[in-house]
């Protein structure tokens, strides 16, 4: 901890520290929701929780918020300890200092903006100039100056979203937990929003988790993504490394919507697999063990495939099956033997049978 003036007094301000959670476990009642969890979050850091319903993402938050107790490891904030499972130590949520920014908002409607935000500066004894130039400064760094009077429900969505935050922020937290903070914002707000979430969480220098269901927002806003499954951390990494470089069949399926059709392995060749698909011959990056004489399952994004040049050899060939046009581009589906592969173009085919070329890197295949 340091300390930090504030127009002439001053307020403890917590020191950015690295966020470990070690082998942890959590079990509800019969159920392991959480197995030997590992995760550590820098100082500065922002890393996205992601996975499917039930993955254990917000289990994860709630157990580093000290919302519920885990069963077994470690949660450490610097050399703190928030829960030790075999020295029996679980320090509550008000003694962790951290800031929580809920889904729901959580505003409190009979106080106005300029409360909500003063409200933790208060409760922290803070001088009442500090509390001011504290909260302003806040309000202004959020686009929110001259709502300081309102109430909650004379807001919109973001912005009571940014009050949320605000608020979380406002007596500078060792660390920042967010629970969905977009989900209830429209579709065009939330794309906007992303940008300026991104920007405060950065500034802060602060680690930051966060849930989120939406990949896109993952994406753009965490510096890593920690994808969940069942229970078990499936890979950790940049959203650039999950996307192209999933070490999991789960990972490569999860992230996007990718094609998923089986191929017959034909033969290895260092990294690269020697597959066959409805008769055609193919060239793609090997993802495990693969057996010859075996099938993979092989993952074709849309965005990788494109229509072969003249002269391609790693290609396919099918019949055009649908054609939907989605204003920037066309989504054409192209059936290939058994497989209905979906590409994108930006004009429309004029052709009845096509020929789809894939790079053998851009091409994923995984033991089936």
């Amino acid at each position: 901890m340091v300390r930090k003036a504030l127009d002439g007094q001053e307020v403890v301000t917590a020191s950015a520290e690295t966020l470990r959670v070690e082998a942890l476990e959590v079990r509800l009642g019969e159920n392991l929701v959480l197995k030997e969890v590992d995760l550590a979050v820098e100082p500065g850091e922002i890393v996205a929780l992601l996975g499917p319903s039930g993955s254990g993402k917000t289990t994860l938050l709630r157990a580093v918020a000290g919302l519920l107790r885990p069963t077994g490891g470690r949660i450490l904030l610097g050399k703190e300890v928030f829960f030790d499972g075999k020295k029996g130590v679980f320090l509550p949520p008000e003694r962790r200092n951290l800031g929580l920014v809920f889904q729901s908002y959580a505003l409190w409607p009979q106080r106005t903006v300029y409360e909500n935000v003063a409200y933790g500066l208060r409760l922290r004894k803070v001088p009442e100039k500090a509390v001011r130039e504290r909260v302003l400064g806040l309000l202004d760094r959020l686009g929110l100056t001259g709502l300081e009077r309102r109430y909650p429900g004379a807001l919109s969505g973001g912005q009571q979203q940014r009050v949320s935050l605000a608020r979380a922020l406002a007596y500078d937290p060792k660390l920042l937990l967010l629970d969905e903070p977009l989900s209830n914002l429209d579709a065009k707000l939330r794309d906007q929003a992303r940008v300026w979430l991104r920007e405060t969480l950065k500034a802060t220098g602060k680690a930051a988790l966060f849930v989120t269901h939406d990949q896109g927002e993952a994406m753009a806003i965490a510096d890593r993504i920690a994808l969940l499954n069942e229970g078990r951390m499936e890979q950790v990494g940049t959203p650039e490394e999950l996307y192209r470089n999933p070490k999991t069949l789960f990972v490569a399926d999860f992230l996007g919507n990718p094609n998923v059709v089986e191929a017959l392995v034909v033969g290895l060749e260092g990294s690269t697999a020697r597959l066959e698909l409805a008769g055609f011959p193919l060239r793609a990056r090997a993802m495990g063990a693969l057996v010859p004489g075996r099938l993979a399952k092989l993952v074709l994004r849309p965005e990788a495939l494109r229509p072969a040049g003249v002269g391609e050899v790693n290609a396919l060939e099918g019949a055009l099956a649908h054609s939907l046009y989605l204003g920037s581009h066309y989504e054409h589906w192209v059936r290939v033997g058994d497989a209905l592969l979906r590409f994108y173009s930006p004009l429309p085919l004029g052709e009845a049978r096509v020929r789809l070329a894939v790079d053998p890197e851009a091409a994923l295949a995984y033991p089936g």
